[in-house]
């Protein structure tokens, strides 16, 4: 293999790995080809990455294109089906998710209808329905591209017959209708060979409700024992999809969110009860968010307890705990106060700002903690020692605001009165001398800021 391939190959992954997926496929159809074939042990790497990014329909349709170079190649063929079967899993998902978009906005359309006077309403239900039917007009694609990827999907003919009995298209309801019955009497015929070819007769067993013993477990706090059940449960056949729900929220309840999110992806795409399947999102979602905020504002208060050198861990942990919850809610005031004051402190004051611009624009007059709680800290001595002169205090705040939080240096210096000012000030409370002490070695600092103040008030 010649270096100029291996150097291709790295610059491919390097580019998946970025995020930069369509020039990461241009320079693979560019550098391979029928006559340049790339060997099964790449495109399986490529493959990964692919998923990786949730870029199930490009690994699909590269895995289709470049299927001709591996004829006959057992390996590459249970990779396509793979593929295949995880692209169509998505496309059931994603028109599972317009079905739950178009059954909101009816409801929301529907009480728009009853505030509307009777001049507007005949109007309002025309472009109603209009908005409707294009929703389920989507939903309904995606269920017939699904079904052409794979023919025997009886969830995907489900979808699109639901689909198709909100259009009242009756003769292609009634089509689908006959297909679904063909393959369930084909897998009936199937399992009931299975069942022939069994030499010993169990005696009949009494039914289990296995969702409500589910139930019971995750009430009960139970947590292990269930996600132990239901993956069990998996294993056969027939089981109620909806355990799978109950086994997401014990996985959240465990912080085993990459787990939680699998069995909420395979519930999604096995559940007819969209419902359920939206409440339960809505309440692992509830618990994600409350489980991200209270690590977030843990790490956030370690690393100003600490300062800067030694709390810097702590800052990017609690900036990846709250931005992880404000991908759950972008607009929660709190979380984007706890996002400025991590980016404050890790010094990326581009972002900051951004994140102010965000609050100002949901909250005009919100008051940011970063510029009013934590960074009082500097005036602590300040504040003992000048108790009685709240205008000097106010020049020791103003080179704070100004000079000291907009530089690296200066926030430092702000972290390390964090740790030490409180201690100080709170073992001098009584001491009334240490106050004229701290008064004569704040005299020159003062001087130079009222300098500075007058330069900044002369230069504006």
């Amino acid at each position: 293999m010649s270096n100029k391939t291996v150097e291709v190959k790295r610059k491919i992954i390097s580019l998946l790995r970025n995020r930069e997926s369509k020039e990461a496929l241009k320079l693979f159809h560019k550098n391979f080809s029928d006559e340049k074939p790339v060997e099964l042990e790449f495109v399986k790497n490529l493959y990964v990455e692919l998923n990786r990014l949730d870029l199930n329909k490009e690994a699909f349709e590269l895995l289709a294109t470049i299927g001709v170079w591996y004829p006959d190649n057992e390996e590459f063929q249970e990779i396509f089906e793979n593929a295949t079967q995880t692209y169509v899993s998505k496309l059931i998902l994603q028109a599972n998710n317009i079905k739950f978009e178009r059954l909101e906005k009816e409801k929301s359309l529907e009480d728009s209808l009853k505030r509307a006077d009777s001049l507007t309403r005949e109007k309002m239900q025309v472009e109603n329905s209009k908005q409707l039917q294009v929703l389920n007009e989507k939903s309904k694609d995606l269920f017939k591209l699904a079904v052409s990827l794979s023919p025997k999907n009886l969830t995907a003919y489900r979808g699109w017959l639901e689909c198709c009995e909100i259009d009242n298209d009756e003769d292609e309801a009634n089509e689908i209708r006959a297909k679904i019955e063909s393959l369930t009497a084909t897998k009936k015929v199937v399992q009931q060979n299975v069942a022939n070819e069994e030499t010993i007769v169990k005696k009949e067993e009494p039914k289990v409700d296995e969702f409500a013993e589910c139930e019971k477990l995750f009430k009960e706090k139970k947590y292990q024992e269930l996600i132990d059940k239901v993956t069990k449960l998996e294993e056969k056949d027939f089981f109620p999809t909806d355990c799978l729900l109950l086994k997401a929220k014990a996985l959240v309840e465990l912080k085993s969110f990459k787990e939680a999110d699998k069995a909420m992806f395979e519930a999604e795409r096995t559940s007819a009860n969209y419902y359920l399947v939206k409440q339960t999102k809505d309440e692992i979602n509830a618990i994600k968010l409350n489980l991200y905020i209270k690590a977030g504002s843990s790490y956030l208060q370690k690393g100003i307890k600490l300062g800067l050198p030694l709390g810097n861990e702590n800052f990017h942990k609690a900036k990846f705990c709250i931005f992880k919850a404000l991908e759950i809610n972008p607009d929660d005031l709190d979380v984007l106060d706890m996002a400025y004051s991590a980016l404050k402190y890790l010094g990326d004051d581009k972002e900051a700002f951004r994140v102010k611009a965000t609050i100002y624009s949901i909250q005009a007059n919100y008051k940011i903690t970063y510029d009013s709680k934590y960074n009082q800290t500097l005036c602590f001595i300040a504040t003992y020692a000048f108790n009685d002169k709240p205008s000097i205090i106010n020049e020791f705040r103003w080179f704070r605001r100004e000079y000291l939080l907009n530089n690296r240096f200066g926030k430092r210096i702000n972290s390390l009165y964090v740790c030490l000012s409180p201690r100080i000030t709170k073992s001098l409370q009584d001491e009334n001398f240490f106050r004229y002490v701290f008064r004569f070695i704040l005299y020159f600092p003062l001087m130079i800021i009222r300098l500075l103040k007058y330069a900044f008030d002369r230069n504006r």
